[in-house]
């Protein structure tokens, strides 16, 4: 079958990875310039570092990691530890609350990319022709010159593209993509931090980590991401980014006693359509008469895992 399919993020990567494995030819249209949608890395390698700092600026400014329950996802993860894309992040997280913090059971295994999380959107992309800088409009050209669609984008951007298929419309009614706003910051000395990464509760902050502290990062830089809670991020949905980041950085200064040393840089990034609230519990939506498939971690779950699954049952056609 010659199979099209829109957007390059880890559940698109899923489904063509399995369709070309089964010897189906596969095109992806990404309207980016890089695969992996939310599970990327914000590099910074000409930045003017102060001196007596050397090396390259990175961030995870999506996905921050990612945990292994399904077997086919454990298995795959296996092959990558075993070619070095992943390596499990050992760094102390804790949990914020108005009282002060506390340890989060460590027994949970976190895995990040290397030397970023977008190896991992690198490893699932190999081999598989992708068009980037394409921005599909419309399916009707796509269904004209391929046997399928498999649209893997978020639930709102999908929603667009299906909207003359009334079979397919209804199946959003019951989603609602959340936005995330997210600060991305680097110091000239080390903020001083007895942790690695919180989970914070009663601030405007979800969720900060020290980028720094993952394995293959430049150590000699303090890099951290500050996400925003979805609820603080919907409320200040359309507010000016400088002003977000001030803000963020002012919540993330009140949670370390000794205050913040000075950032050399720090810049803003809004995803528009982060997490599905709820998420739907059935994987794929197929429709067979429109020759239409709809996936994505919306469809399944709010994590990497999720989004994964999600691509290898789009893929049984």
């Amino acid at each position: 079958m010659r199979i099209a399919v829109v957007g390059a993020g880890i559940a698109g990567l899923s489904a063509a990875r399995a369709l070309v494995d089964r010897g189906n030819a596969v095109t992806i249209f990404e309207r980016g310039r890089a695969p992996g949608g939310r599970v990327g890395t914000r590099i910074l390698s000409a930045i003017e570092l102060p001196r007596g700092l050397s090396g390259e600026v990175a961030f995870d400014h999506g996905a921050q990691y990612f945990t292994v329950r399904d077997q086919r996802f454990s298995e795959l993860a296996a092959e990558w530890e075993r070619d070095k894309i992943i390596a499990k992040w050992t760094g102390r997280i804790v949990s914020f609350d108005g009282e002060g913090w506390e340890d989060v059971d460590p027994a949970t295994s976190r895995y990040v990319g290397t030397p970023g999380m977008g190896a991992i959107a690198t490893a699932l992309a190999s081999g598989i022709d992708i068009e980037y800088g394409r921005k599909i409009e419309s399916l009707d050209p796509l269904l004209r010159n391929f046997d399928r669609v498999i649209v893997a984008l978020p639930a709102d951007q999908a929603r667009l593209l299906v909207s003359g298929i009334p079979e397919l419309l209804s199946q959003f009614d019951r989603v609602e993509m959340k936005p995330n706003w997210t600060v991305m910051a680097a110091f000239e000395e080390k903020v001083a931090a007895r942790f690695d990464a919180a989970f914070v509760n009663g601030s405007a902050l979800g969720w900060i980590a020290r980028n720094t502290s993952k394995p293959k990062r430049n150590w000699k830089i303090d890099c951290w991401v500050l996400q925003a809670s979805s609820a603080w991020s919907q409320a200040h949905l359309d507010d000016q980014a400088d002003e977000v980041g001030s803000f963020l950085m002012e919540a993330f200064h009140d949670l370390i006693p000794a205050g913040l040393p000075k950032a050399f840089y720090a810049t803003v990034h809004r995803w528009r359509h982060a997490t599905a609230d709820p998420p739907l519990a059935v994987g794929a939506i197929h429709d067979d008469a429109s020759r239409i498939t709809l996936c994505g971690d919306w469809c399944k779950g709010s994590r990497v895992e999720d989004a994964y699954l999600s691509g290898l049952i789009a893929a049984r056609l």
